[in-house]
């Protein structure tokens, strides 16, 4: 990289929020284009406008501290704020956060306003703004910490930054020479003692993008080369780190942290034209993946997110999605901000060349579930419909401070309604609400003997497959408990997108050690058509949870002897009800088994579904049966998977494998869909289903007169599957010809020699 030649080729003011060529294709887009899909460009204009003018006239501002009840209230033009009282059981609250990113809204919107129009009054306000702060003793809260732990002095910076450079031209050269040495003395030269900080926290990551673009704004006008490099190589770091870190605060931060990156990787572009950054797999692939794996939609067109860690349910992603769409090109995240755009004026300056929009289900196709292995999280969804359901998961290794004791945990999001919940942003004044929002006993998670999880991360997924047909993972989170775990396993099969079979596997230390589960709802929990309220014990093992759009249908299946409880923590009222259920004392391995159905409100009604469970030394056999689809499923658990099992006296079904599934519709005894699971045989009634000389991971289904497969091979091997007789084959797309050598008409089975990978077969029957 030739950073010199990247310096000195800097373009000239405005080159920070905006260029004169890109202000020009806006007004194109207002005057002319109008609307962008559902985004329209003159009520986001008007929108623009009433704000600006309200910003242009205050005299005053509000900003709200919710958490501490608490309203600051600041007084135009600025000065440096007095010292403000310590709230009762803080140390160091940050009132300067919320309002140093109020100001930064501020200066943000008038810039905007102000390019667009030229009118005076957006320059004068703007300012006044920058003279002000230009006089401030600091731009970080705390003088016995300076900018260590901070986000005031980011958010300052990025305002004085943009506001700066938005009317360069209209300032005087002893105002110019005034905020400039501001910017460098109050903004820069703070974040020195980061020169050798590679922390990814999020608070040294928005520290190090201000440097960036407080050094881009004065770099041709005065010596802060030093502060470009430093964050430049920060930046390309970070990204290449989060490809592969264990390390995730949530979504709030994720996201928090990308708006950042963003505007700096764009910032760079305009003033520099490099787009090394901007065009790095983090924003091309991972970033959209995750959030539109982590989203749950409803009815009314609203987005949700979910909440694990330090987040909520409800997250404003427009300036991140317009990132992504203009700069990177990516069309779902276009449609997000067609379906689901806030109303933020942010989409106004970022969505000036977005590609047309994809709906998730158009641009993924088949592939449903996600899961980021490095970062501990998982998505088994059916769809991207107002009607579909999403489990998310966590297991990970990340144990920052917005992280909570929460691994092998899971939400549970239902047409439109999220019904097994997370309580999301920890309370952090001590006492009650902190051990329910932080504490394991907060979450759909374990206790032993009434404790919870005493480490953060210390997890992982282990394992996992994901298919249109069976996903497949396990979470491991012994290593969060003290002595008295040796192993918890958490294993979650997604059958056929349709239900969920949740096995828990662990080991205690003593026998008499008492496990509860535990599973959070803001539903009305019933049994036998009778609502549970708080405080009462029930045995039934069929709970349905019922909320106002839709209900999950949980089954205690294993043991079949297990004390529920709906429960309520003391001092944390206000996250409601949970059911705990605790399975009686058995050895010290023990399983817990449960399924979850979920469906839309009003349909199923305590006879969806109908189960049989088997259960011997060393395997889990199942029968499910869907009475409204017509279908049975036949699932066999081998904790030996070297030996053959079958799943009961008839031998409908034996495996050499750890985990099989067999589908058929009820009048019918051919498979409409199997798989076998790190394994090498799989029959069914004496029929030959899958067999191979290594071990496998091997899912078929049959939709009409083609048969999908997905094959994950650790080795190279020689397998041969049941299928009709072949008039195409494809795999991985490319067409195999010579089909006779591979199928075998007495046995209807085709034969295939593979080389270790992942492989998509699709074959398209004859008959």
């Amino acid at each position: 990289m030739n950073f010199s030649k990247m310096i000195h080729s800097i373009s000239d003011h405005p080159r920070i929020l905006y260029n004169p060529n890109e202000i020009e294709e806006l007004h194109e887009k207002i005057t002319k284009i109008k609307t962008v899909g559902s985004v329209d460009y003159q009520k986001f204009e008007n929108m623009l406008y009433s704000l600006a003018n309200e910003y242009t006239v205050e005299k005053n501002f509000q900003v709200n501290y919710p958490v501490i009840n608490f309203t600051l209230h600041v007084e135009l033009p600025l000065i440096q704020l007095e010292d403000l009282p310590e709230p009762v059981g803080y140390i160091d609250f940050p009132y300067w956060t919320m309002y140093s990113r109020a100001i930064e809204e501020r200066i943000k919107t008038l810039a905007v306003a102000f390019g667009l129009s030229q009118q005076k009054k957006y320059a004068d306000k703007i300012r006044e703004y920058l003279l002000a702060l230009s006089k401030f003793s600091r731009w970080y809260e705390f003088p016995h910490r300076g900018a260590e732990g901070n986000l005031s002095n980011a958010h300052l910076l990025i305002a004085v930054a943009v506001g700066y450079d938005a009317i360069f031209h209209f300032l005087t050269e002893d105002e110019k020479k005034e905020i400039r040495i501001a910017i460098i003395e109050k903004g820069l030269r703070p974040f020195e003692i980061d020169f050798d900080n590679h922390d990814s926290h999020n608070i040294i990551a928005s520290k190090r993008i201000a440097m960036l673009i407080g050094a881009l704004t004065v770099i041709d006008e005065a010596d802060v080369e030093t502060y470009f490099l430093n964050a430049y190589h920060y930046i390309w770091a970070y990204l290449n780190e989060r490809l592969d870190s264990p390390e995730i605060e949530g979504l709030l931060y994720t996201k928090v942290a990308a708006n950042h990156l963003l505007m700096a990787v764009d910032i760079l572009y305009r003033a520099t034209g490099n787009k090394e950054l901007m065009e790095h797999p983090y924003f091309d692939t991972y970033l959209p993946n995750l959030f539109i794996s982590m989203l749950g939609i409803s009815d009314e067109k609203t987005a949700s997110f979910v909440n694990f860690s330090d987040s909520f349910y409800e997250l404003d992603v427009t300036l991140m999605m317009s990132y992504l769409a203009s700069n990177n090109k990516h069309p779902v995240a276009s449609w997000y901000n067609e379906q689901f755009s806030s109303g933020s004026t942010d989409i106004m300056s970022y969505i000036k060349s977005a590609v047309s929009p994809k709906s998730p289900e158009a641009y993924y196709q088949d592939v449903k579930s996600m899961v980021f292995p490095h970062i501990g999280w998982a998505s088994l969804r059916s769809s991207w419909d107002k009607s579909g359901h999403l489990l998310a998961f966590t297991a990970s290794r990340s144990a920052k401070d917005h992280n909570h004791f929460d691994q092998n945990n899971f939400v549970l999001f239902k047409a439109g309604e999220w019904l097994l919940t997370n309580p999301g942003y920890q309370d952090y004044v001590e006492g009650p609400k902190r051990e329910f929002t932080l504490g394991t006993i907060g979450h759909n998670a374990m206790l032993i003997n009434g404790v919870g999880q005493a480490y953060r991360g210390n997890s992982t997924i282990k394992s996992w497959i994901v298919s249109p047909y069976l996903d497949v993972l396990v979470g491991d989170a012994t290593n969060t408990y003290q002595a008295e775990i040796r192993r918890w396993e958490r294993y979650i099969f997604h059958i056929d997108q349709t239900y969920f079979i949740m096995m828990d596997d662990v080991e205690k230390e003593k026998q008499k050690d008492q496990l509860t589960f535990l599973y959070h709802t803001n539903a009305k929990i019933y049994t036998d058509g009778k609502i549970r309220k708080q405080g009462e014990e029930f045995n039934h093992n069929q709970i349905n949870m019922t909320g106002e759009k839709a209900e999950v249908h949980l089954y205690t299946i294993y043991p079949e002897m297990t004390k529920k409880r709906v429960d309520c923590y003391k001092g944390a009222e206000q996250y409601g009800n949970y059911l705990t259920i605790k399975p009686d004392i058995g050895n010290v391995e023990d399983k817990m088994i449960t399924l979850l159905y979920p469906t839309a409100y009003g349909r199923g009604n305590g006879s969806t579904l109908d189960y049989e469970i088997i259960r011997t030394d060393s395997q889990i056999e199942f029968k499910i049966t869907r009475k409204q689809e017509n279908v049975i499923d036949y699932i066999v658990i081998n904790k030996e998977e070297n030996q053959a099992k079958s799943s009961d006296s008839n031998d409908l079904i034996q495996t050499n494998g750890e985990i099989g599934w067999v589908s058929i519709q009820q009048e019918n005894t051919i498979p409409r869909a199997f798989s076998l699971i790190n394994g090498n045989v799989l029959t069914f009634k004496g029929k030959l289903l899958v067999r191979s000389d290594k071990k496998a991971n091997f899912i078929w289904k049959m939709n009409s007169k083609q048969i999908d497969i997905r094959i994950e091979l650790v080795e190279d091997c020689m397998l041969t599957f049941f299928s009709n007789d072949p008039k195409t084959c494809t795999i991985n797309q490319k067409m195999i010809t010579n089909l006779a050598s591979f199928y075998n008409s007495h046995q209807n089975t085709t034969t295939v020699s593979l080389k270790q990978g992942k492989y998509d077969i699709v074959i398209e029957s004859k008959i």
